[in-house]
């Protein structure tokens, strides 16, 4: 009987706080691992991706305008594809984290968003690197010809494009699953309220701040309006606990 009691006790929160940094220093690692990992393959995946650009048949229409800029794209891509195949890892180490303090109804809707998560996110990122961004560039090719002219696209250019939509979805999934979440378990001490606005400064920021040169001029709009639309969206998930 001592044994179970003293087995029962609730842990401090410190203890609990050292739990959540052992996993953000986990996924820190591993997306540094993956990153090196994803450098050694980034060029032949992304000279392979740029064959999906077709401009009319035309193999001569894409040019570099700036060959050292390739340095920054390669690695900005090796860090996405590396935060895309961590994002898995930790979303299991998260929910393995928060599981022996959740009620029923909120370990079943945790899980669930988590596993949507790890499947859904880097089925998107697919569909967008190679069906959504290659599909968009030949159709403004195909709008934008010109007697007499032969057109060349900045490969460069359309990297960053697809970088930058890459991580416009990352940063979404990331608000959206932390918004519904805290609405969900929202608790009696109002959770979802204190954090809400911090979630949605910070995203908005990291957007505003990090989006490729590509978006200038919109940065600003197209952050906003992920943000805004991401913050609606989890609406239609109820608050749990003291909504008031």
């Amino acid at each position: 009987m001592t044994e179970n009691a003293s087995l029962s006790l609730p842990k401090p929160l410190s203890y609990h706080l050292q739990d959540l940094y052992s996993i953000i220093r986990s996924t820190v690692i591993l997306i540094a691992i993956f990153s090196i990992l994803w450098s050694l393959a980034s060029t032949v995946l992304l000279t392979e991706w740029t064959h999906s650009f077709t401009f009319n048949d035309d193999s001569k229409s894409l040019a570099i305008y700036s060959p050292f800029e390739w340095v920054e794209i390669k690695w900005s891509f090796s860090i996405l594809m590396s935060m895309t195949t961590v994002i898995p890892i930790s979303s299991f180490m998260l929910f393995r984290f928060a599981k022996p303090g959740l009620y029923p109804h909120e370990y079943k809707w945790l899980r669930a968003v988590l596993l949507i998560n790890s499947f859904m996110l880097p089925l998107l990122i697919f569909i967008i690197w190679f069906w959504f961004v290659p599909e968009m560039a030949n159709t403004v090719s195909s709008l934008s010809d010109l007697d007499n002219v032969s057109p060349r696209y900045d490969v460069a250019e359309i990297t960053k494009l697809a970088i930058g939509i890459t991580w416009v979805t990352i940063v979404w999934a990331v608000l959206f699953n932390s918004l519904t979440i805290i609405r969900f378990t929202n608790g009696e001490i109002g959770l979802y309220h204190w954090a809400r606005p911090r979630l949605i400064i910070i995203c908005l920021g990291l957007l505003i701040l990090t989006l490729p040169s590509t978006f200038d001029g919109l940065r600003i709009l197209i952050s906003g309006s992920i943000i805004l639309f991401c913050d609606l969206l989890s609406k239609f998930v109820p608050l749990g606990g003291n909504s008031k």
